[in-house]
């Protein structure tokens, strides 16, 4: 074998791996803290915007902290909270839980200065804290019994039910109940609840109960329709890159034939035009969907865009699905509605 010995290879010096090495944690470092500045300001200028819009709302610094720090650590964009009343009502609801010092008087003050004390007949109550005062009601025990109530008064936290029937319902603190009403022009309620508390006022009967999101409602439409919560993929496509461009967004509501989907400004800045062809990706009942849809209706708001939209094309076995679920989330207060009549 021939001695190869004399073949000299240049070795790496250690010096010069180490300052290599060095260079690149620099560089590494360099860029995460380019990353991590350009999120702080980005989140700083998304505070100090929404701030300003707060303050020209009418509140004050302590009401929008109270808004900015819960819709945070809700989840959810703290924008929604000054437009829309849901996502509102359920950051206030984790403020009321969350802070011992919570103020009921500001919560209130709040509510008014956003123009979230009133619901009008045509938009549809999201929480027990919407009912109006003197509702009409029926009370339902677990053994099926029924009482006439009305709500007779209301806070931040309970609910004062009024027992106006001849008989009273036995001691059923710390039972579920199920309270029934027609709301005039919208439709038919109902929620369940434990009862906390039992106490008389002049003579009548007070049922408190804890508020609650939880409400079903049921309204005769042309198309049966529901009202969901149900997080969505959308699929928008781009022209000018041709492909499909797939954006979070919430079906807020969905029937057999169609749905409202709604996006956020900041996930999608455009605005769709009527007759888009979208793809919706959701799940609905446990079953996955991925269906066809084109817009039909736009309702743009200052940070959200919702989208009217008909399924194309769709399946029979995906249509009869969602009708089905449907069907049976309206079933329940149907046969309710049957025993208000009775």
């Amino acid at each position: 074998m021939r001695d190869l010995s004399f073949l000299k290879f240049p070795a790496a010096q250690g010096n010069t791996v180490l300052l290599f090495v060095l260079i690149l944690t620099v560089f590494i470092l360099f860029f995460i803290l380019v990353g991590l500045i350009r999120e702080y300001v980005r989140k700083k200028n998304l505070k100090h915007s929404f701030f300003k819009e707060a303050l020209e709302r009418g509140l004050t610094e302590e009401e929008a902290q109270i808004l900015w720090k819960y819709s945070l650590k809700f989840g959810r964009d703290p924008f929604l909270a000054l437009e829309f009343k849901a996502p509102f009502e359920k950051v206030i609801d984790l403020y009321l839980r969350e802070d011992p010092k919570a103020d009921e008087k500001l919560v209130q003050d709040m509510r008014i200065k956003l123009g979230f004390d009133y619901v009008p007949y045509f938009v549809p109550l999201v929480s027990t804290k919407d009912i109006e005062l003197f509702q009409p009601a029926k009370l339902y025990l677990a053994d099926k019994s029924r009482y006439e109530v009305a709500l007779f008064d209301k806070d931040e936290k309970y609910m004062y039910w009024a027992v106006i029937d001849e008989r009273r319902p036995p001691d059923i603190v710390g039972q579920k109940v199920t309270v029934s009403f027609v709301r005039k022009g919208d439709g038919i309620y109902k929620f369940e609840s434990v009862v906390e508390k039992i106490f008389f006022d002049n003579g009548k009967m007070i049922v408190q109960l804890p508020h609650t999101f939880e409400l079903t409602r049921y309204q005769r439409r042309e198309y049966a329709r529901v009202e969901v919560e149900v997080p969505a993929t959308v699929g928008v496509y781009n022209k000018l890159e041709d492909k499909v461009e797939w954006i979070k967004g919430e079906i807020v509501d969905i029937s057999a034939g169609g749905a409202k989907v709604c996006i956020s400004l900041q996930d999608y800045p455009k605005e769709l035009q009527p007759a888009s062809e979208l793809i919706l990706k959701f799940t609905l009942a446990g079953r996955r969907f991925t269906l066809k849809a084109s817009v039909v209706n736009v309702y743009p708001r200052r940070h959200t865009t919702c989208y009217g939209v008909k399924f194309e094309g769709i399946k029979p076995e995906d249509q009869k699905a969602i009708h089905d679920f449907v069907k049976n989330e309206q079933k329940k207060l149907a046969q309710l509605a049957l025993k208000n009549r009775g």
